[in-house]
């Protein structure tokens, strides 16, 4: 991850702290909930703008360079899915902020 994603990451937990505290949702669930959709957020734009695009402009020519794009696409997919797992202990107290 590169420095501007981390930054990125950074900024983003920090607004949605402030969101979180809004809507009177609990601490310990808010820090897991800022970092994970946060992170969610920036490798999936990372994805859509560069990996797909990417992937999607090589030519057939070149299979060792696609060869490792699918490789590194198999890598950020892992990285989504295990950041998706991790959020979902504390999704449901985000829910709950708007049932109760």
């Amino acid at each position: 991850m590169s420095d501007s994603e981390t930054s990125e990451i950074v900024k983003l937990q920090e607004l949605l702290l402030v969101r979180f505290e809004e809507l009177g949702i609990g601490a310990k669930a808010t820090n897991n909930l800022a970092r994970q959709l946060a992170h969610i957020a920036v490798l999936g734009r990372r994805f859509g703008e560069n990996t797909l695009p990417l992937f999607l402009s090589l030519r057939t020519e070149h299979a060792h360079a696609l060869f490792e794009l699918v490789n590194a696409m198999k890598r950020d997919l892992d990285e989504l899915r295990d950041a998706i797992q991790d959020l979902e202990p504390d999704f449901p107290a985000l829910i709950k902020a708007f049932i109760e």
